[in-house]
């Protein structure tokens, strides 16, 4: 695990920017902050930052070189299956002067590019961002891992004088580039309002984009081309699908096997456990494999209805772990710069506060921890998964009464209390049922409804920012479940979930592993029928009544007791709507409505005013807006300071 930074000069005369590349490694500092390395040549500069995990010798640094000296590579990442391409490349006599599991890049792309291209990428299970120079085709490429678990953002100029491409693992170090343009991208804030995160291939700048998961890209003879390497493809109803039992013993083995590839490490690995099956599944598998104790780390609150650390200390007695745990006041909120510093745009997932906490706590014990991420966006673990299937019950003809008992008992029911309250649930599931099935999934994932919006914002804001379509094409399609997971794998997971892991576990020094994203849990999840999904039970199935994860929980039978496999799903969620009503009232209201805030031009002060009058005293559940306007305007803040 580590980070890095290039240039590479599209005018192979120009002589390599070095002075930029060590400003931008330099930032990047506490991705890897055992050991740095540069390498130079021609227009190309290369900067990397090492974590060691694997082969923790000199041989291990980067940039690692081929054999012949032809290809130079740096990378961010691990390569869990790298014994086996490693004995298999060497038995077509490719030679490896490391253990370092990176190195085997090397030895893929001089085997495989000129018959495969980008391709050669597909044979990789990992989580892994590179840059790969070949200094006699003069190519550079840049690829991704299939889900996104390693950033690589990028800066690209193919025409002028200065055209270049500069690149780099966050895009705060992105931004020692001096010829970026850090213009605010008003499409891309525009989709930071309605999803509280810059989806990719966007960032908050014009200047900077983002590679897409799965994705390589090539930069040769002066110019870019894009290439997708995989995609997943949704499971169908079909009857010859395996039965639930089947199912279940089949990725009972799969998930097995991929804990065990990721306990490789040459340092000691730990586990992030929440309450929920999800991290406790690793858990289990981890003890099964581990020689000794399992360290596991978990974070709680004084708030009950939030707190976790009664299920996560049933868990890690249940397997005998080395437990650690930490209790978050709202005085963690004082973190909130030094974390949005880290993601160079604003963020406003907030249990990337508890995840930046609970990977500091895990950094004092260990370098590496493996992480339940993903199991949701698989198996229907979320609420909106549930409700899609509910919406598409009541959309039938015969269920208009129903329909009308939806809309009337969200009328009457307080949306205040916390968007876990009931009326809240309810108000938001009311206000998607008129939609199309597509645009009810994204209506379920907005962090701010689009009327919410238009009243916020000035005229200059909306100038700024556009017409709100956060929804993309074919918005008026249909929807099942199994389509609906996938586009949570390629959306909302690489583009919150995993960047708020990445980012604050890195920030702590600390490697994140997560075994649900091995590619051979995912495509099996994915073929599977929805019914294995979310398995409605009882006189009121039709209702969307029934299990979540029901082959996950089925797999998991015989490794956790009851009350903890059928206990309410779990997550480092804040309990910001209690903090913003309580301690934290004074704080979002200073800054939301501080002179420079309201100088920008781009809400209503009375608005803002009111919003925030208006969850304090419990009339409405904002704490969600007026998080994600927080991290807006500290960013804004923050630019000012750098560009000014």
């Amino acid at each position: 695990m580590c980070g890095l930074a290039g240039k590479l000069w599209l005018d192979p005369a120009r002589p390599a920017d070095t002075a930029t590349v060590a400003a931008m490694t330099a930032r990047l500092v506490h991705r890897g902050p055992d050991d740095e390395g540069y390498h130079h040549a021609g227009p190309l500069a290369l900067g990397h930052r090492r974590l060691t995990i694997v082969d923790l010798s000199e041989r291990g640094r980067q940039p690692m070189h081929s054999p012949d000296g032809r290809a130079v590579l740096v990378a961010n990442g691990e390569i869990y299956n790298h014994a086996e391409l490693r004995a298999a490349l060497g038995a077509k006599g490719h030679r490896f002067r490391s253990d370092c599991d990176v190195e085997v890049l090397l030895a893929l792309y001089a085997e495989h590019w000129e018959r495969e291209g980008p391709r050669f990428v597909d044979r990789i299970e990992g989580m892994l961002a590179f840059a790969l120079w070949d200094t006699v085709a003069r190519r550079l490429v840049l690829g991704r891992d299939r889900t996104g678990q390693k950033p690589l953002v990028y800066a690209l100029r193919e025409e002028g004088p200065d055209a270049a491409i500069t690149f780099a693992s966050e895009l705060q170090a992105l931004s020692a580039e001096p010829s970026l343009d850090r213009t605010p991208d008003g499409r891309a804030l525009s989709d930071y309002l309605a999803f509280r995160v810059v989806p990719h291939p966007r960032t908050a700048w014009v200047g900077a984009r983002k590679l897409p998961p799965a994705h390589v890209l090539v930069v040769e003879d002066g110019r870019a081309s894009m290439h997708c390497t995989w995609r997943v493809a949704p499971g169908s109803d079909v009857s010859a699908a395996p039965s639930l039992d089947e199912a279940a013993e089949e990725l009972e083995h799969r998930l097995s096997e991929a804990v065990r590839r990721r306990l490789m490490a040459d340092v000691p690995l730990g586990a992030l456990l929440s309450g929920g099956i999800d991290s406790a599944a690793v858990v289990a598998f981890m003890a099964e494999h581990a020689s000794g104790p399992v360290k596991t780390f978990s974070i709680g609150f004084d708030e009950t209805a939030w707190d976790e650390t009664p299920r996560a200390r049933k868990v890690a007695a249940h397997f005998g772990t080395e437990h650690h745990e930490q209790i978050v006041r709202p005085d963690a909120l004082a973190l909130l710069d030094q974390v949005l510093d880290h993601f160079g745009e604003p963020f406003a997932d907030s249990s990337a506060l508890p995840t930046f906490l609970v990977s500091q706590l895990a950094s004092r014990h260990v370098k590496v921890v493996l992480t339940g991420d993903g199991a949701d966006e698989s198996f229907a673990g979320y609420d909106r998964h549930r409700a899609l299937v509910l919406a598409a019950q009541l959309s039938k003809a015969w269920a208009l009464p129903l329909r009308a008992g939806v809309r009337l008992a969200a009328a009457v029911i307080p949306a205040g209390g916390g968007h876990r309250s009931l009326g809240t649930r309810l108000g938001r599931f009311a206000e998607a049922l008129s939609a199309s099935p597509r645009r009810r999934n994204h209506l379920w994932r907005l962090g701010m409804p689009a009327s919410l919006r238009d009243d916020l914002l000035t005229d200059d804001g909306r100038t700024l920012l556009g017409d709100p379509e956060p929804y993309g094409p074919d918005v008026d399609l249909d929807l099942p479940l199994n389509e609906a997971l996938v586009l949570d794998l390629e959306r909302y997971l690489p583009d919150d979930i995993l960047v708020k892991v990445d980012i604050a576990s890195m920030a702590c020094s600390l490697e994140a592993r997560a075994p649900f994203l091995d590619r051979d849990v995912l495509e099996f999840a994915a073929s599977l029928p929805a019914r294995h999904k979310f398995r409605t039970a009882g006189p009121l199935g039709w209702l969307g009544a029934g299990t979540s994860k029901a082959v996950l929980r089925r797999a998991l039978r015989r490794r956790l007791p009851p009350d903890l496999l059928d206990g309410p799903k779990r997550g480092f969620g804040v309990p910001l709507d209690a903090w913003f009503r309580g301690p934290l009232r004074e704080h979002a209201r200073d800054v939301l409505l501080a002179p420079e805030a309201t100088a920008r031009g781009l809400f209503r002060p009375d608005r803002v005013n009111t919003l925030l009058d208006h969850h304090a005293s419990g009339r409405v559940a904002a704490h969600e807006t007026i998080f994600t306007l927080l991290c807006l305007e500290r960013w804004f803040q923050r630019e000012d300071e750098e560009t000014h």
